[in-house]
């Protein structure tokens, strides 16, 4: 049985967790989380979803970063981080194998917003790699790769599921191997960046094409100013035919139908 410190946070990370706390082959000593943080209308203190799912299944949870001398103390073997927040430091990174799941084929795609990056340039495919955390960000040693296809109209929230399910496994798969006999440097000339996304990205402008609005939807979502106020663009579908809007959301109005959005506040010029 391999003891694990799992470092996570946000639903992206939730199979993973399931995943290890479920098989009889790892035994999750300690979960360490972002703290909590504000959230809703009146910004009440509320979990990330790790330390929830986490309390649940009755592990110890620790909302800082725990020092080398607390990790021994536990005898821990290895780290798992999965969108952790946090570039660990030196002390953890040098003394513990800590195998970082990235949901971008490494080294392509190193950076905050992967997922968004694939979908927002109409990429065809994906994937998610297993890799052992240094100092750099994502630029440690290789160790497991799958590659994932991405539809034409996949939304963020579809891939972001689907990578995360199969890197749970992924992870799994890479623990049970001898790390120092599957690793393999990344080739730093083939490294590609992807940037954090901003609110302003979302905005849909007239120059951009069908295809550029369907991509930039699917990504992170997008709005336009129709006769004078903000419209959140939720859904679209892109085919032969063109550009297709499928789901919208007025400002401070519940998401709606977009033929049912035309019949009360007209069609939506792009």
């Amino acid at each position: 049985m391999i003891r694990l410190a799992f470092f996570g946070s946000p639903d992206f990370a939730l199979p993973a967790l399931q995943k290890l706390a479920a098989d009889e082959r790892f035994q999750i000593i300690l979960v360490v989380t972002q703290p909590d943080r504000p959230a809703g209308r009146g910004q009440q203190r509320q979990m990330l979803p790790v330390k929830n799912a986490a309390l649940d299944l009755g592990l110890p949870v620790l909302d800082r970063l725990p020092t080398a001398a607390e990790l021994q103390k536990l005898n821990i073997a290895k780290i798992v981080v999965v969108a952790y927040g946090r570039i660990l430091p030196a002390e953890l990174t040098d003394n513990w194998e800590c195998i970082n799941l990235h949901p971008s084929l490494l080294p392509k795609h190193r950076g905050p917003s992967p997922l968004q990056t694939v979908l927002w340039n109409g990429e065809e495919k994906t994937g998610v790699t297993t890799m052992l955390l240094n100092s750099e960000m994502d630029a440690g040693d290789i160790l497991l790769q799958e590659e994932i296809s991405v539809g034409p109209n996949m939304q963020i929230r579809q891939l972001s599921a689907l990578c995360a399910a199969r890197g749970a496994d992924l992870l799994a798969e890479t623990l049970l191997q001898d790390i120092q006999q599957i690793r393999k440097p990344q080739n730093p000339e083939a490294a590609t960046y992807c940037r954090k996304i901003n609110k302003t990205d979302a905005l849909i402008t007239r120059g951009e094409s069908p295809r550029q609005i369907h991509n930039k939807v699917r990504a992170f979502g997008g709005y336009v100013l129709h006769k004078g106020k903000r419209v959140k663009i939720l859904e679209t579908r892109y085919t032969a035919a063109g550009l297709e809007i499928m789901a919208v959301q007025p400002a401070g109005k519940q998401p709606m139908a977009y033929a049912d959005f035309c019949r009360g506040y007209g069609e939506i010029i792009l």
